[in-house]
């Protein structure tokens, strides 16, 4: 798929409540590094690219969230068309 999508993913360690967030922090450091355009927010992290990259960095993040923990929940949420890009500017842009 050449499109770009968006991704939605939310990384729910289980674990205490002080590793979580240093856990979840650390995921969102990986996304940050990645070069893809992302926003957190207060539930997700939305990523936006082409397919392939994203899963790339999706199992990146799945990865390393299994070093730090024995258990950990991935939800995450895709949006795509067949005939073009998703970009989340503009799904968000009339609200800023």
């Amino acid at each position: 798929m050449e499109h770009k999508i968006n991704l939605g993913l939310q990384v729910i360690p289980i674990t205490n409540a002080t590793s979580s967030y240093q856990i979840i922090d650390d995921c969102i450091g990986l996304i940050q590094s990645s070069n893809l355009p992302y926003e957190v927010t207060a539930f997700e992290t939305i990523i936006e690219g082409r397919y392939q990259e994203v899963m790339e960095l999706v199992t990146k993040v799945h990865e390393f969230s299994l070093t730090k923990t024995n258990e950990v929940v991935f939800n995450i949420r895709i949006h795509s068309k067949a005939d073009g890009d998703v970009l989340a500017e503009e799904k968000t842009k009339k609200f800023h």
